[in-house]
């Protein structure tokens, strides 16, 4: 194990080259390189040995990341739910379903809102969230004089938002795994507090809880500002076309989209829950503390991969039976999906066999990092400065996955590698004013996982991944709710980017700042919540001639 600054190196040379190349599977691939050779050149002396330790280890690191059982329910999970969003995309179901609630609006208020609403429910997945929502509201939007600006906002601002909030999407298993890979980097091994620390880190998540408000405080209010205004008054003026309603989504096509899902999302439940009774609990508990504790200790990579099974067979059968679809299409269907997700999960693939080479029993760069930063940055900050980074490489590389990929991890270790520095200094510092030789530091490492500094810089990972993203004329989303709702992609970014930055630093002033000095999360939501309604108020400003 190493701890020296050239523990940097991997994660600082896949970040910059990420940077430089707009790529990210390349630059991790590099950053595993350079970890195996940074180890081998402390274990072997001279150029051939260091050679053939460098190719053994890169080769051994990789073949490792991806033989770990967890690791292999995640890509199976990431699979079969791709699988059941291209069952329910080659069907048609969904699709008919959103058209015919278009039927129930009369005002572009109603439209704006019907938009958003529907972008909540397409809650599994970004991608199908963006091509379902902006492919079928066009015509919603044409009808009632909203712009396609203001389409695609409405569309992107709420499929990834969305998708990395809900506990069944193509994201969360994601999550959860870089989240186990970080608490690991900092020692902590039990597989069963990954889930705890990820439900207890959902109300620190401000930009995507914040960027869904702020959609529906601009669509129930009409109002807007800044660019999208000018979009907006040239939409509302222009005459209203009529285009043919489609039909209302049968009850069959209701039902075949909308099973899949829940029965998906009853079995992650039924499993978590089964398996967590098999874990004894402490004596005394409240209803709510059992709770966390059975659905906390439950067993979260077998309840998704059985998750998404179920649903992907629900999917295709009911596409069969109710929509009349064929074996042959939902076959199809179902590929789709999961070529879909392979870029995903080679970002996966390689982002653990870079995390394996950083952690605590290797090149410990937490440990280096928290050692470092101890006295030169206050530990309040860190969420904020990973906001911050993360939003940055979404930007630069228009990618949130890899941003994920490559910040969760460290950030994750370096958050309780830091604290435990502090409290240990702290425990010195008092043993020393007492006259007594020391003590060890009161914060285990995964008490430590709880703390709202560990909560809020995990957040604060994917935050800043989102908001990066929406302000980056390069990211995946933003070209496809671009394309999706027909949409010239430079307009797009121009009159979303004003939206996601008024949101982004609400979030650090009224809610990541607060929350790591301890301030209720809830309590900063509500704060920001109003902030953002109020600069609604101030700032915006209904189109002219238009019917609200």
């Amino acid at each position: 194990m190493t701890d020296g600054i050239e523990s940097l190196l991997p994660p600082a040379v896949a970040i910059i080259l990420a940077l430089i190349t707009r790529r990210v599977l390349v630059p991790l691939s590099i950053g595993i390189l350079v970890g195996a050779a940074t180890l081998a050149s402390q274990e072997s002396s001279g150029p051939l040995s260091v050679l053939t330790g460098t190719a053994s280890r890169f080769i051994q690191t990789i073949d490792q990341s991806v033989r770990d059982w967890d690791h292999l329910h995640v890509l199976a999970f990431t699979l079969l739910l791709g699988a059941m969003v291209g069952v329910l995309e080659s069907s048609g179901s969904m699709a008919r379903m959103i058209s015919g609630w278009t039927r129930r609006v009369s005002t572009r208020r109603g439209g704006q809102s019907l938009i958003g609403f529907t972008g909540l429910l397409i809650f599994f997945d970004d991608y199908a969230n963006t091509l379902l929502v902006g492919g079928t509201m066009r015509t919603t939007a044409d009808r009632y004089g909203i712009s396609r600006a203001k389409l695609a906002y409405l569309v992107d601002s709420t499929a990834a938002p969305v998708a990395g909030l809900t506990l069944v999407s193509t994201w969360v298993a994601t999550e959860l795994s870089y989240l186990q890979e970080g608490l690991a980097d900092a020692g902590i091994e039990a597989t069963n507090m990954t889930f705890s620390v990820f439900l207890q880190s959902l109300p620190y998540r401000f930009y995507p809880l914040l960027a869904l408000w702020f959609v529906f405080v601009i669509a129930t209010s009409g109002r807007d500002f800044g660019p999208m205004w000018a979009e907006e008054n040239a939409a509302a003026q222009k005459p209203r076309s009529h285009h043919k309603q489609s039909p209302a989504g049968s009850w069959a096509d209701i039902f075949a989209a909308v099973m899949p899902v829940g029965i998906c999302l009853i079995v992650i439940s039924g499993v978590l829950v089964t398996t967590g009774l098999q874990e004894p609990a402490e004596s005394e508990m409240s209803r709510w503390q059992y709770f966390g504790h059975v659905i906390g200790s439950g067993n979260s990579y077998l309840a998704l991969v059985a998750g998404g099974g179920a649903g992907l067979i629900a999917a295709g059968t009911l596409a069969i039976a109710l929509s009349g679809v064929s074996w042959e299409l939902v076959i199809m269907g179902s590929a789709k999906g999961m070529l879909q997700m392979l870029p995903a999960m080679a970002v996966l693939w390689l982002a653990w066999a870079l995390s394996s080479l950083t952690g605590e029993d290797q090149l410990n760069t937490g440990g280096y990092l928290a050692s470092i930063l101890n006295e030169r940055l206050p530990v309040e900050w860190l969420p904020t400065c990973v906001f911050l980074l993360a939003a940055f490489i979404a930007f630069a590389t228009g990618t949130s996955w890899g941003t994920m990929a490559i910040l969760t991890p460290l950030a994750v270790a370096l958050s309780i590698n830091l604290q435990q520095s502090l409290l240990a200094s702290e425990t010195l510092l008092a043993a020393s004013d007492m006259g007594l030789s020391g003590g060890s530091p009161s914060g285990t490492a995964a008490s430590l996982a709880m703390s709202p500094i560990c909560l809020a810089t995990f957040s604060s990972v994917l935050a800043g991944a989102i908001f990066g993203d929406h302000c980056s004329p390069l990211s995946d989303t933003t070209v496809l709710s671009s394309r999706a709702c027909d949409c010239n992609h430079v307009l797009h970014v121009r009159t979303q980017m004003p939206y996601a930055l008024v949101v982004g630093v609400t979030c650090i002033l009224f809610g990541t700042l607060p929350a790591s000095w301890g301030v209720s999360p809830w309590i900063s939501l509500l704060i920001s919540a109003a902030v953002l309604w109020v600069i609604v108020r101030m700032l915006g400003k209904h189109p002219q001639s238009a019917s609200t």
